[in-house]
């Protein structure tokens, strides 16, 4: 699957007109191209830029640094408060520019804005103490916050590593946004859609691959930014409104999981991949066919949480209870397959 090139459109910050200040300004611009440069380029970068290490410490595969307004001489530097805080780890990158002049702040929003970031529109730009902006791999968090009731402006540049390949389902969960999710596969396979959670819960959803075999259902845990993910289904039927709209319909799934579960899978496949008996949820349970979420066997039915489909086995007696056993149901040879299954992000 090819990534698609990241272009980002960059504001230019207006400052106050007359402050006399004795270093360049530090733009938004400048920070998400100082996120572009090699770590071997950034303090180069900041000194052209007028500014000085404040502090520097690396850990391991951890790097962070701060840099303050580098003042010329003895002069008094009159400007906005500003600083630059960096960290740097193999998987993320963070790039904070603090100011000090609301003017910057509220047009720094504003032009992010014109620049075609996602955003949620329901938000005052003005007023918000804190608004996410996401374009690919890249967001940015603005928000203002009150230092010994001093107020401080801050806009946060996260960008997060693109995945070279991807393999297996739980690759996917590197995707933690309906934005990095359109930077990657594309916008023709990339869908805005409402999940189905319930007969009356409808939650906005992002699906990867609709009406194809490699169909992918995100569940946001923020539903007004489309981000942060709360699960991800891999179904055989599609639960969303655009599914029912346009009447989507697949056979097995063929997204492989790195445990070795794939939809379509026979009851006795999965007792045998997992070298453990496991509980089922019966009809008595709202989670009806439902594997019971446990860490029993090679596999963490917690983190991936499986659903069972079985033809003709609703009216089946043994089934009229809240839990039976998956040895028990094997036994029977009754005609039971892996359905549908749900990833769950490992929270730190």
């Amino acid at each position: 699957m090819m990534k698609k090139t990241l272009l980002i459109p960059i504001l230019i910050l207006q400052f106050f007109g007359g402050i006399k200040a004795y270093s360049q300004s530090f733009t938004v611009d400048d920070l998400i191209n100082l996120a572009s440069l090699q770590p071997k380029n950034i303090d180069h970068f900041m000194d052209k830029n007028g500014f000085a290490v404040k502090s520097s410490n690396s850990e391991s595969a951890v790097t962070k640094i701060s840099f303050r307004v580098k003042i010329k001489g003895n002069k008094n530097y009159t400007g906005p408060e500003r600083t630059v805080d960096i960290y740097l780890s193999d998987d993320l990158k963070y790039f904070t520019l603090h100011t000090s002049a609301l003017n910057e702040y509220i047009d720094g929003k504003q032009r992010l804005i014109k620049s075609g970031f996602f955003y949620d529109d329901k938000k005052d730009v003005s007023g918000e103490h804190s608004m996410l902006f996401q374009k690919g791999n890249v967001t940015i968090e603005a928000n203002s916050v009150e230092e010994d009731g001093i107020p401080k402006y801050n806009f946060e540049v996260k960008v997060k590593r693109i995945p070279s390949t991807i393999k297996y389902a739980e690759d996917l969960l590197q995707f933690d946004s309906h934005e990095f999710l359109v930077s990657y596969f594309g916008t023709k396979n990339v869908t805005k859609d409402i999940y189905y959670f319930s007969e009356k819960e409808l939650r906005k959803c992002s699906v990867l691959f609709s009406g194809t075999r490699y169909q992918v259902v995100f569940v946001w845990e923020n539903e007004n930014d489309l981000n942060n993910i709360s699960y991800i289904l891999i179904p055989r039927i599609l639960p969303t409104a655009g599914a029912e709209r346009n009447n989507i319909s697949t056979e097995n799934n063929e997204w492989k999981f790195e445990n070795g579960i794939h939809p379509g899978m026979a009851l006795k496949e999965l007792l045998r991949l997992n070298e453990m008996n496991f509980d089922i949820y019966g009809n008595a349970s709202e989670l009806a066919f439902m594997v019971k979420p446990e860490e029993s066997g090679r596999i963490d039915f917690k983190k991936t949480a499986v659903t069972l489909h079985c033809n003709g086995c609703n009216d089946i007696k043994m089934f009229d209870q809240k839990v039976v056993s998956a040895l028990d149901v094997a036994k029977k040879n009754l005609p039971m397959y892996v359905d549908d299954v749900i990833l769950y992000p490992s929270r730190h």
